[in-house]
């Protein structure tokens, strides 16, 4: 049923701008009708113009026309013209007869839902109740398994992979946790989905909570904590919150407040869709217009520039569409299809002409109306996606950072400590963090070190050794033979070590009968360490630099260029070391501290 409006008309341009065409302000006039779109709540305005002078209206003959204007710009020369409303908001038509301008605006606000629905639903609202709850990561040191935990405002529905239950306390233990590989759940609370995910690389873990989409905007707003379960400092994630807008690489530091640690995590997110369809569209040879669409929600809709409205496969999702426009065009100017998904992202798809004639009288674009209105009658919606053969390059990190430094110095010639070393291989071989190792341990020497914990859990692994007198020596600095006996002792290292060919032979003076020597052999002829000369010096202090170097390569870091050039970028971005720059291991050094990112190629 067609339903009748005669609204009051408002003149939307100055009046400066109206006389400058001879106008009279109440010569032109016009009658909207409205009616619905079979199928859906879209609006079909059709405004008919006519003409009032001395009080009355003037009668049209036969040859009288209007050049009406809709609001996509589209030019309509007769008694009335019609567009279809698919969103909320004020329509600007303009017409011209003779040398009078005038433009109308028509309402459109009650395209969601009747009235009965907005009041059920404002009901529904008053009904529904807030729901509060707060979460974070904790370690079970006994089970060596990190949990989620959350705390809710009153006992609520709970559902987590687990199981449902009604609860107000919430224990999610996360499983089989690897690093640089993202661990996705949902935790649902009185029907309510709230999804998460877990990143760990070496000791330091970041949770992430994903707001709810909201397609209006195309953004997912998400939220970071950090931590760390080896101490009991605190740590703060920058930023604390960000905005997916869009799959990619995404970069989050984790770091201790007092500055004695930080961990910088580059992960790729995916899955995310905030698409809208993508369209292309050309004149053809009998002037009409040819469009081709795709869209991976499936495609719901098109609104073409004379304001038709075309469904496109109703409830069956349509991802590829074709369409021919049967209307030819004559003239010169930009026409407007805003193709719609059933997301309700939208695409405006502009199609501008300019090999025919021009329109000798009213040539108008849409900014006409001189209203923002009439710009975001056709606002995009979603983010564009190119379906080309371009591959798009993202980084994946491949090896977690595993050293630091302190007051903006890495010392890299200096030695490392017996304590630092295995904190190192505990950090690269993912062990579970045990708090109680050190109970267990036979070391009389490390009960108040801080590294106690590490030096326990790596000798239970065997990745390192004491002295008959049963201490460690935790602070005592590692030598050059010690360091090639723990690669080729640590059974995880011994398939790395077999991976790299042996392409050398050196024969130093000072390793024969050394007990060391053929541990010395194994890693040198890998160029592992790197020497000069006939000497060796297995029995000096090894440096940090030099560690770098041996890990990195044993565990297959060799960046291209391109990877090193990003690598460096976040090195430069989130550290400060001020004593490595022209090191001879300054990639190595800055692979330690930012991790090793492989490029990959989608």
């Amino acid at each position: 049923m067609r339903k009748i409006t005669i609204i009051t008309i408002t003149l939307l341009l100055a009046i400066s701008f109206t006389c400058a065409y001879g106008a009279e302000n109440n010569y032109l006039r016009a009658k909207f009708t409205e009616s619905t779109v079979s199928g859906t709540n879209f609006k079909e305005i059709t405004i008919t113009p006519y003409r009032y002078q001395n009080g009355s209206k003037l009668e049209d003959d036969e040859e009288t026309s209007y050049y009406i204007y809709l609001p996509s710009g589209y030019q309509v020369i007769g008694k009335s013209a019609t567009f279809v409303a698919d969103r909320e908001g004020e329509y600007p038509f303009t017409i011209y007869y003779s040398n009078y301008k005038k433009t109308f605006v028509y309402t459109v606000d009650d395209l969601d839902e009747d009235e009965e629905e907005n009041e059920e639903d404002k009901d529904n609202d008053e009904d529904d109740e807030d729901i509060s709850f707060e979460y974070e990561l904790m370690y079970d040191y006994e089970k060596k398994q990190v949990l989620f935990h959350m705390d809710t405002d009153k006992l609520r529905t709970v559902t987590t992979p687990e199981g449902t239950s009604v609860a107000n306390e919430v224990n999610y233990y996360v499983d089989d946790l690897k690093n640089n590989v993202p661990c996705e759940f949902s935790i649902e609370v009185d029907d309510v989905d709230y999804d998460y995910k877990v990143i760990k690389q070496g000791e330091f873990y970041l949770l992430i909570e994903l707001w709810p989409l909201d397609y209006n905007n195309y953004s997912t707003l998400v939220e970071y904590k950090g931590y760390n379960f080896t101490n009991n400092f605190r740590y703060t994630a920058y930023p604390s919150k960000d905005i997916y807008e869009d799959n990619g690489n995404y970069e989050v530091l984790v770091k201790s407040d007092a500055g004695s640690s930080q961990n910088l995590f580059i992960f790729n997110i995916d899955g995310i869709d905030f698409r809208r369809p993508e369209v292309e569209g050309e004149l053809q040879d009998n002037d009409t217009f040819y469009l081709e669409m795709k869209d991976d929600f499936g495609l719901d809709y098109m609104i073409s520039f004379d304001g038709k409205y075309i469904p496109i496969g109703g409830s069956t999702a349509v991802k590829d569409y074709s369409y021919n426009h049967s209307l030819a065009v004559e003239y010169d100017g930009e026409y407007i299809f805003t193709v719609v998904d059933k997301k309700g992202n939208r695409t405006v798809e502009t199609i501008k002409i300019d090999h025919k004639k021009t329109a000798k009288k009213h040539k108008l674009n849409l900014d006409v109306h001189e209203e923002d209105y009439s710009e975001e009658l056709f606002e995009d919606k979603g983010l564009p996606y190119d379906d080309s053969e371009d591959n798009e390059t993202y980084f994946e990190a491949m090896l977690p950072s595993y050293m630091s430094g302190s007051n903006f110095l890495f010392k890299p010639n200096s030695p490392i400590t017996r304590a630092e070393m295995v904190t190192v291989f505990c950090r690269l071989n993912d062990l579970p963090y045990d708090r109680n190792a050190y109970l267990k341990t036979k070391f009389t020497d490390i009960e108040n070190h801080w590294a106690r914990d590490y030096i326990s859990m790596g000798s239970a692994k065997k990745y390192v050794s004491g002295y008959k007198d049963k201490t460690y020596r935790p602070d005592g600095y590692v030598t050059r033979a010690e360091f090639c006996q723990m690669l080729t002792k640590i059974s995880a290292y011994k398939t790395k070590l077999t991976a790299i060919p042996a392409s050398s032979n050196y024969d130093f003076d000072d390793i024969a009968g050394h007990w060391a020597e053929s541990e010395i052999i194994k890693i040198t002829s890998r160029e592992l360490i790197e020497n000069s000369g006939s000497f060796f010096y297995p029995d000096k202090p090894i440096t940090r630099a030099e560690v770098v170097h041996a890990i990195n390569k044993l565990y297959g870091c060799n960046p291209s260029s391109i990877e090193l050039s990003f690598i460096n970028s976040m090195f430069e971005k989130y550290y400060n070391f001020t004593d490595i720059e022209g090191h001879k291991y300054y990639s190595d050094i800055i692979i330690s501290a930012v991790g090793m990112y492989r490029e990959i190629i989608q």
